[in-house]
């Protein structure tokens, strides 16, 4: 019965691109691995929402895909907040990429 419990908590681990990154510069070098500059605007969107961010296309004085994150137990008092903005070019492709993280709560 162990055996399985173990297993099948192996199963459920996180393997996002958010998993580990509890730093910035570890969150800033794993979002550039994974979304390069040059890449369509989908392709991006597609990414980010496998990794179980939430993204939002802004339109203000340029176009930018903001995506959202939040770590932690459904009952977490402090939680991890990954937050990514890919400015877009005029032809909707990846133009610069910007990472933060820090941590949320009381």
């Amino acid at each position: 019965m162990g055996i399985l419990l173990a297993v099948a908590a192996g199963c459920g681990r996180d393997r996002s691109i958010t998993h580990g990154a509890d730093g910035s510069s570890d969150w800033d070098r794993r979002l550039a691995a994974a979304i390069a500059i040059g890449i369509p605007l989908d392709s991006a969107r597609a990414i980010m929402l496998r990794n179980g961010f939430h993204c939002e296309l802004v339109t203000d004085s340029s176009r930018q895909l903001w995506c959202d994150k939040s770590g932690g137990g459904r009952f977490a008092v402090v939680r991890r907040r990954w937050q990514a903005v890919l400015n877009l070019d005029a032809g909707d492709r990846i133009a610069h990429v910007r990472a933060t993280t820090g941590l949320t709560g009381p």
